[in-house]
């Protein structure tokens, strides 16, 4: 269970350490958090989700930021259940109460933000999301502008009686945000550019979700040309989409999702940025990334040999993993993040057609003798020993 005493200093004590100056602004840029994701059906992989984004949180009060940043795919989904999202709810209510409203949660939808999956297929459930439920709460403010208007036009400063808008002000920035474009966002870049002012005098952030052509392998994003036309509207561009961190030409950010979503992101540098704007009209930006206490993630392969007993096999994989992790504290609990979660390849002559082995069998053995909160397995057997020479 999740603590919800989340914030235990005084709130007077943190209101006294707070300084304004109109010439210094800190934020965080997140983005990508995945609340409810629910990983593997394991209900502490739930958890570690909410974990992280309270920790972003709790960030943004240590350091006395300005606002927080949320680049999208806040949610993992529409289909979340009623004591997940109480929690969320409960955790920036108590937060907004502790800071007395003063550090602002400015958010766009992403893709995930508004889906819907039913029975395997993925589809957008328009006008729908979490986020505009937390808007209308006041507990975040969600920016999105209008697409379909002239491009003078389509950024509206962000209204708090109606909970819309497209920009927002905070001392001496400006923050234009939009939704999820598409797939094809590109057809949209030429119109955003012309909507954003670029005589005001002010930093200029604008919140996308989106990735960069050539970021993560094999997978698409935005060619980098189409984009370079912002720069000179755009001091900083503040990306959500792939989970992999990045910086680009010294204005372009992308923080990476804060915990790993999929197996793939166990290997990608990721967390928050923590940015300081300091100056007026000729700005100094320091960008500092912040890892996260995420749950630990352990990759092992085993080569085995051909079984003919499921048993004997299972025996085998538990015996190799018990020495392999024989430093991991066996009275652990789950809920702590130190608890890994476990990639499991096993490799080898391919097991016999009476070995028939059940993943959910042997992860469920696995976990009963090894102290790893859950385990994902990956099959790459070979059917032959000249091919198993030649595999390895």
């Amino acid at each position: 269970m999740l603590d919800f005493n989340l914030f235990k200093h005084k709130l007077g004590s943190y209101q006294n350490c707070v300084q304004y100056n109109q010439d210094r602004v800190q934020f965080i840029h997140a983005s990508d958090i995945h609340l409810g994701s629910h990983q593997y059906r394991n209900d502490y992989r739930a958890d570690d989700f909410v974990r992280v984004f309270q920790e972003i949180l709790e960030l943004a009060i240590a350091y006395h930021v300005d606002f927080i940043l949320l680049g999208g795919d806040v949610f993992t989904s529409l289909e979340m259940l009623p004591g997940k999202l109480d929690k969320i709810v409960n955790i920036l209510k108590e937060f907004y109460q502790y800071t007395n409203e003063t550090i602002s949660i400015i958010a766009i939808e992403g893709n995930h933000d508004i889906r819907k999956f039913s029975r395997g297929v993925q589809f957008k459930q328009r006008g729908q999301s979490w986020l505009k439920l937390l808007a209308s709460l006041g507990l975040i403010i969600l920016l999105d502008a209008n697409l379909e208007a002239p491009p003078m036009e389509m950024f509206k400063p962000y209204n708090f009686k109606t909970r819309k808008g497209g920009k927002i002000q905070i001392k001496n920035l400006m923050i234009y945000g939009t939704r999820f474009l598409g797939e094809k966002p590109i057809s949209y870049l030429s119109k955003i550019r012309k909507g954003i002012q670029n005589d005001d005098g002010l930093f200029h952030i604008l919140l996308q979700h989106f990735g960069i052509e050539g970021q993560m392998e094999n997978v698409p994003g935005i060619n980098i040309d189409y984009i370079q036309p912002l720069k000179h509207r755009i001091d900083y561009l503040a990306l959500g989409h792939f989970h992999k961190q990045f910086i680009l030409d010294g204005w372009i950010y992308n923080p990476g999702s804060p915990e790993a979503v999929c197996s793939i992101d166990t290997s990608f540098k990721r967390g928050v940025f923590l940015v300081e704007i300091i100056g007026k009209e000729k700005y100094i930006k320091k960008v500092h990334m912040i890892r996260l206490n995420n749950r630990n993630h352990l990759w092992e392969t085993i080569v085995c040999k051909r079984y003919r007993n499921k048993f004997d096999f299972y025996k085998y994989i538990i015996q190799k993993l018990k020495h392999s992790l024989k430093a991991l504290n066996p009275n652990i609990e789950p809920s702590n993040s130190m608890m890994p979660v476990l990639y499991l390849i096993l490799k080898g002559l391919k097991p016999s057609k009476s070995c028939n082995i059940k993943e959910r069998e042997l992860s469920k053995l696995i976990i009963d003798e090894i102290p790893v909160v859950d385990v994902k397995i990956y099959r790459k057997f070979t059917n032959s020993s000249k091919s198993l020479d030649k595999y390895l």
